[in-house]
């Protein structure tokens, strides 16, 4: 019998149930519907309302350890699913601009980025608690103008 490999919707859609239960992902991880099938017409009037080509599947619009959210491009778990060159460039274009972006296969992959991504921000929170406030009594507030 064959292995069944679900759909990249199928997938979609169990993360986004996952999301739903995380304190998180259940407000800020949005997906963006980019991969619909149009006509010529209908794609190009979609181009003038800003669709872009290569735009990655799931945004966390959430800051954690200096990125600005984090853009997930989910492919199924097949030997067949690759990346096109438009969304290649589209992770670079976010990575430069001081987001975290990733490919992902399958929903797992996905929760865990995700989660991997958000412990990195507890860890600096931690940081930050655990860190001794020693100049506060250097202090002085700025002068008025």
């Amino acid at each position: 019998m064959r292995n069944l490999i679900a759909l990249e919707q199928q997938e979609g859609i169990a993360l986004m149930q996952w999301a739903a239960y995380h304190p998180i992902a259940k407000d800020h991880l949005i997906h963006i519907p980019n991969e619909a099938k149009r006509s010529w017409s209908e794609g190009r009037k979609k181009k003038q309302e800003g669709v872009k080509s290569g735009v990655s599947d799931y945004f966390l619009a959430y800051p954690s350890n200096n990125k600005h959210g984090l853009w997930l491009e989910m492919k199924r778990r097949s030997k067949e699913a690759k990346l096109t060159e438009n969304q290649t460039i589209w992770l670079a274009r976010m990575g430069k601009a001081g987001y975290a972006a990733k490919v992902v296969y399958g929903w797992e992959e996905a929760r865990d980025a995700i989660l991997t991504y958000l412990e990195a921000m507890e860890d600096n929170y931690r940081q930050l608690l655990e860190k001794p406030y020693e100049d506060i009594n250097k202090w002085k507030p700025p002068p008025r103008f």
